[in-house]
């Protein structure tokens, strides 16, 4: 999926996605961060769009990303929402002034209920199994059970943030909720894939491989990846001696091992692959 900005306003093609107005928002900003948020709210993406958009809430957010991948705008891009609240990001309170929220539909942490449930503070309770909730603990979210975002709505938010990234030249970091209100808030919940997502994004420095689009060989049967990580991203397997495209690459930082990773087009799909496993021409 592809998505542009313009005029301050998200296209997908050549359609401007959803767009439903929220009171709740301020003047205008030049965006430097992107900070993802959950909802915390029912997995219906319009209940938290009704509520962002109501003037009681006295909260908002740029986008509100559903389930199956649905994105809804509430403001333009360059006006401030209020997505953030007492927050600090390197050193800067009032995050709301430099940054673009996008608010992930998720019900938050949860805890155990009766009949292997898992029982959200909204007192709606998701069976465990049905919705693959698992329990964790981490030191910036307490203990809880926890929802799996769905790999729609990862692909969409890494896409979203992309184009805004490519709008944006002053937007120089992708963070959490809990990460600029630490002990306050814990969105994003620790299974959402941060750090594959960031390298995705904000690793995403493109320079030439070795000119513009350069065929390369792979050296071994390796992994065409939906983002240079070694994640659960796997969407195909090259074998040895496959002929590809080079589209562009980049150098991203996974864990401690910081390597360069190429974008590859294979004729039946387009990927990473580590650079370790390319022979280029």
């Amino acid at each position: 999926m592809h998505y542009a900005v313009k005029d301050h306003r998200v296209k997908r093609g050549t359609s401007a996605v959803d767009y439903t107005a929220t009171p709740n928002k301020g003047g205008t900003i030049t965006p430097e961060a992107i900070v993802l948020h959950d909802t915390a709210g029912r997995l219906d993406h319009r209940s938290s769009v009704g509520w962002l958009c109501n003037p009681d809430a006295r909260a908002s957010a740029h986008f509100v990303v559903g389930r199956a991948g649905e994105v809804v705008q509430l403001a333009p891009t360059n006006i401030s929402t209020w997505h953030a609240g007492a927050s600090s990001f390197n050193g800067r309170s009032n995050v709301n002034g430099f940054s673009i929220g996008i608010e992930i539909v998720n019900p938050g942490i949860m805890q155990p209920a009766v009949g292997n449930g898992a029982r959200a503070w909204f007192g709606q309770v998701f069976p465990i199994g049905e919705h693959g909730i698992e329990h964790r603990a981490t030191p910036q979210h307490g203990a809880g059970l926890w929802m799996p975002y769905t790999e729609a709505q990862i692909e969409t938010v890494a896409a979203l943030c992309l184009a805004l990234r490519e709008a944006y030249p002053s937007i120089a970091a992708l963070t959490t909720h809990w990460a600029i209100s630490p002990g306050r808030k814990v969105d994003t919940n620790p299974l959402f894939p941060l750090e594959a997502v960031r390298a995705r994004v904000m690793g995403r420095q493109d320079v030439p491989a070795h000119g513009d689009d350069t065929d390369a060989v792979t050296t071994v049967g390796v992994n065409l990846r939906r983002w240079p990580s070694l994640g659960d991203n796997v969407i195909q397997v090259l074998a040895k001696g496959t002929r590809v495209r080079v589209l562009r690459s980049g150098v991203f930082t996974n864990g401690e091992e910081t390597a360069r990773w190429y974008l590859v087009a294979t004729g039946d799909n387009e990927g990473w692959v580590h650079g370790t496993y390319l022979d280029l021409d």
